[in-house]
Parts: structure tokens; C-alpha cells; sequence
């Protein structure tokens, strides 16, 4: 019972390495290799930016909320 088990895992692996070589490849040239680096390093830099603007607008908010609650709490203030 235990070597059935054994030779269909062993099976499994098989298949499993079989698929992984038959697998059709990425394409390795150059200028693909370089168009792929630009489009990621393009996308970084506009999480960056988006991350960035994100936090201004934040801090903006909650600026804008504590002066209103100062105004709020303090007529004599203003």
C-alpha cells in the first residue's frame, strides 16, 4: 500500500517536471529584457507618486480638521 503511494507521488513529480520543460519560455532578448525593466521601473515611480500625493492630501485633511475644531472650540481665537 505504501509503494503505490510512493510511485504515484513520484508520478505526480514526474508530470510536474515533464509540464515545467514543456513550458513555453519568455522571450530573452535584449530589448524585451529592457522594455520589461522600464514599464517596472515606471510603475514604481508612479506608486511612489501616488503614495506621496496620498500622504500630502492627508496630512492636508487632518490640518484642515484641527484648525476647524480650534475654530470650533475657541471663538476667541479666530
Amino acid at each position: 500500500m505504501i509503494a503505490g503511494y510512493a510511485f504515484s507521488h513520484e508520478t505526480v513529480f514526474a508530470d510536474l517536471r515533464l509540464a515545467a520543460m514543456t513550458r513555453e519560455r519568455e522571450p530573452s532578448s535584449k530589448a524585451y529584457r529592457q522594455d520589461r525593466f522600464e514599464n517596472t521601473e515606471r510603475a514604481a515611480k508612479e506608486t511612489i507618486e501616488a503614495e506621496q500625493r496620498a500622504r500630502r492630501e492627508k496630512t492636508k485633511r487632518l490640518k484642515e480638521l484641527r484648525l476647524s475644531k480650534q475654530d470650533g472650540k475657541d471663538p476667541a481665537a479666530k
